[in-house]
């Protein structure tokens, strides 16, 4: 009998070495780590529900760091506050080929599990990175046949990566780890409905799905198994959630070779990883050309079909939150022609008469030949000049350097000084050689009361 998905997965999961994973990867995997963690520092004054319920709900034994103030409360607990901290501002990283936001589950799954089991930095960033391998290989064949049926991608698959983090970290067999696999399949959830009313739940989404993998972890420590074919079955994961049975060829090609970290990016802009390539080629066309947003007859968004009618992408307004402004084409590009600028708070700015104008001038069109994550950019003017940028390369792939100064560039908005950052980008730096997280926890919390 040919091994299912999850014992594949899970014997991959149990058997790689810190050794096996590619230099490459793991300094994509601390980009992302300084993106995430300085995305949760700066999300803290936007994010209260899931630090109250941490801290009401499930606060012993304590285990675990909460970004927020820097309380201890429960590992469970912890990936759970963290994991929504981490996705407040919706500026975490991307995994376009799962739709999916790896980090908030994966990260503060791993940040709780390995803080209470007192675990290296070398294991941390490895759980990290098999995290997050998991998560996009689980999720990359039918992810869009999961958007349409409603559910949200990146909760439904957040899980699973959480799930690897933690069993990685707790040191689990090769089998309990696909059990482990097998029982997040039962904890997945989340729907994209949130985009469609503009509500905000969405944060919780993320925080759930890190919680959930550490559920899942803990049983099949304890001893809980799974059906072997929960992924693949006939009336399993793959065919209620994607509504097919078509094999998942994705989730093992290359599996070991081709790391899926590759293919991660960060925002640099606080909308939709949809609209990340937009914004930054309006800006462009703007810091080249003399375009008067008064000038402007029609602007045209040119997207992969899919992100086209992702929900909330082609929202013409009118806007009653900032979860429905940073998921809309129309507004991100009405605010971005306006302001020559793209900021959290600026996405608050709805019922503003210029930029609803503004927004009615924006058509989104739908392009097959566009790939993923690419657009093309056109604004035509009323004097009949057409200016156009096309993204060919998917942004937000910095350097370390480079997201060090990016995060550098978000002191005021996290209320810290840059010598704080700095203590941060340090820590990540040295991380593989750190005997446990004390130092990395200390430079995100030390300047919260509660240390």
């Amino acid at each position: 009998m040919q091994p299912s998905l999850t014992q594949v997965l899970g014997d991959f999961v149990a058997m790689t070495k810190t050794s096996d994973i590619p230099a490459a990867v793991v300094t994509r995997a601390k980009v992302s780590l300084v993106h995430n963690l300085t995305m949760a520092m700066a999300g803290r004054s936007r994010e209260t529900v899931a630090h109250v319920m941490a801290k009401q709900c499930w606060p012993l034994p304590a285990q675990a760091t909460l970004l927020h103030d820097g309380t201890l409360v429960s590992a469970e607990a912890a990936a759970f506050a963290n994991g929504a901290l981490m996705h407040a501002r919706s500026q975490d990283d991307t995994h376009a080929g799962s739709t999916s936001h790896p980090g908030a589950a994966v990260m503060p799954a791993a940040l709780a599990i390995a803080e209470a089991e007192g675990r290296t930095g070398a294991e941390f960033l490895t759980a990290v990175v098999l995290g997050y391998e998991i998560l996009a290989r689980i999720g990359r064949d039918f992810d869009h046949l999961v958007t349409a049926r409603g559910f949200r991608a990146a909760a439904v698959f957040g899980g699973f990566g959480s799930t690897v983090a933690a069993t990685k970290l707790l040191r689990l067999s090769a089998e309990q780890s696909g059990h482990a696999l097998g029982l997040a399949a039962h904890l997945a959830g989340g729907l994209t409905q949130v985009w469609e009313e503009g509500s905000a739940e969405g944060p919780l989404q993320l925080g759930f799905a890190a919680r959930n993998g550490l559920l899942a972890a803990q049983a099949a420590q304890a001893g809980a198994t799974s059906a072997r074919a929960i992924l693949e079955g006939r009336r399993g994961f793959y065919r209620a959630y994607a509504g097919t049975s078509e094999p998942a060829v994705e989730a093992l090609d290359g599996l070991g070779e081709t790391w899926q970290f590759a293919e991660i990016t960060v925002k640099p802009y606080p909308v939709c990883a949809i609209l990340q390539g937009p914004v930054d080629a309006m800006l462009h066309l703007l810091r080249t050309h003399a375009i008067a947003p008064s000038a402007v007859q029609e602007v045209v968004l040119e997207l992969n079909p899919y992100e086209a009618a992702y929900p909330g992408v082609d929202n013409p307004g009118p806007f009653a939150s900032n979860i429905a402004t940073k998921m809309s084409a129309h507004f991100s590009m009405a605010l971005t022609l306006s302001d020559r600028r793209m900021t959290m708070d600026d996405l608050f700015r709805f019922g503003d008469s210029t930029i609803e104008a503004l927004a009615s001038r924006v058509r989104v069109v739908p392009d097959a030949t566009v790939p993923m994550r690419l657009s093309r950019l056109q604004v035509h003017t009323l004097d009949g000049r057409t200016y156009v940028r096309e993204v060919v390369v998917p942004v937000g792939q910095p350097s370390f350097d480079e997201v060090a100064a990016f995060a550098r560039s978000l002191t005021v908005e996290i209320g810290t000084g840059v010598e704080r950052i700095d203590r941060l980008v340090a820590e990540i730096t040295n991380l593989d050689k750190a005997p446990n997280l004390a130092g990395l926890i200390t430079s995100l919390c030390a300047d919260r009361s509660n240390v």
